[in-house]
């Protein structure tokens, strides 16, 4: 007769190693999911910034049909771009404060210019990803 002990803990044994995969598994998902929650955000602010510069075109062309002065034209670019400036440094400023200080060696960008290159080096993985979503549409 085998000791009973041994049952034990080759039960324990198993739940500690069950456990135990299921955290590394449950953290590799985690971290995942934050990389592609960024990278979907990024994808968002760069359309946004399309946005923002066709309404600026439109209203610089609707300004000059109307025969406005330069001197208006060129307060309104100033204007925009320093809107454009804030709005940058505010985006990524609060993408990087949503983050707790455990994530941050995650996110691989801390300013406008190094996010778009983040951005650019995943555009393939960004794209799929929003064709995806554009499949989902039509089958639903």
């Amino acid at each position: 007769m085998q000791p009973w002990w041994l049952y034990i803990l080759v039960f324990l044994f198993g739940y500690v190693t069950h456990k135990t995969f299921y955290f590394v598994r449950a953290t590799k998902t985690s971290i995942s999911l934050i990389r592609v929650c960024n990278l979907v955000g990024l994808a968002i602010l760069a359309k946004s910034m399309e946005s923002f510069y066709y309404a600026h075109t439109a209203r610089l062309r609707q300004m000059r049909e109307n025969n406005e002065s330069e001197k208006d034209i060129r307060d309104l670019k100033r204007s925009f771009n320093t809107e454009i400036s804030n709005y940058k440094k505010n985006a990524i400023k609060e993408i990087l404060d949503l983050h707790p200080s455990a994530f941050s060696p995650l996110i691989q960008f801390d300013n406008w210019n190094s996010a778009m290159k983040h951005l650019e080096e995943n555009k393939d993985f960004v794209l799929m990803i929003l064709a995806q979503d554009k499949n989902d549409k039509k089958t639903s």
